[in-house]
């Protein structure tokens, strides 16, 4: 990985440990200032700067891409199980500072922050997408996005939603695209199911 201008002075070992230290302060929202009281060898400073100048967004979904792969490689079946193929798909809220130009009040939430979906494979609890979303965005959209582009290894022939992560469009999609949408729907007993053919169960809406 190189900077802007193409060099740079770290040591390949050194620059390593910082840029993991920065994916793990913001993977796990644990934040930067935690992360470096935690080890002696890097500051703050130091692991500021190196995101700055070295982890841009496309940077950090290379990485996270070949930290999920290597993940599903190394798993032994014997432990894990065979490899997944369905992922969960939800939105968590963060609340953020006014001036983040990303800010939003939800109506959900009641507070302003930002929304992130998160596509998790089901078993292993590996995130293989995530993506920033405006509050009054569809979360359907958002499932489609993940299930499609999440760029790793994993094989998607099914996506677990809630009632926000399913439409009636949303069946239509995800069937033409070749996978199914298992969703868990609020007050199933006030809508209306239908048969995928004559003679077979229900096993959906819409």
């Amino acid at each position: 990985m190189t900077t802007v201008a193409d060099r740079g002075n770290l040591a390949e070992d050194v620059l390593a440990e910082r840029l993991l230290l920065s994916i793990y302060a913001y993977g796990t929202n644990t934040g930067i200032k935690s992360v470096a009281g935690g080890t002696d060898r890097h500051s703050e400073d130091d692991i500021r700067y190196t995101r700055r100048r070295y982890l841009n967004a496309e940077a950090a979904r290379r990485i996270a891409i070949e930290i999920a792969n290597a993940t599903f490689a190394a798993r032994k079946p014997l432990i894990w199980g065979e490899s997944s193929t369905a992922v969960a798909g939800d939105s968590t809220h963060f609340g953020a500072y006014d001036q983040n130009i990303f800010t939003e009040h939800h109506s959900r939430y009641g507070r302003r922050g930002v929304l992130i979906y998160w596509s998790v494979e089901k078993n292993g609890s590996v995130v293989i997408h995530s993506q920033l979303l405006n509050c009054s965005a569809s979360e359907v959209h958002a499932m489609v996005e993940g299930a499609m582009h999440h760029g790793t290894d994993m094989e998607v022939e099914s996506s677990y939603v809630d009632t926000h992560g399913q439409s009636e469009i949303g069946f239509g999609v995800t069937k033409l695209l070749g996978f199914d949408l298992l969703p868990r729907i609020k007050r199933i007993n006030k809508c209306k199911l239908y048969r995928p053919a004559p003679g077979k169960p229900i096993c959906g809406q819409g």
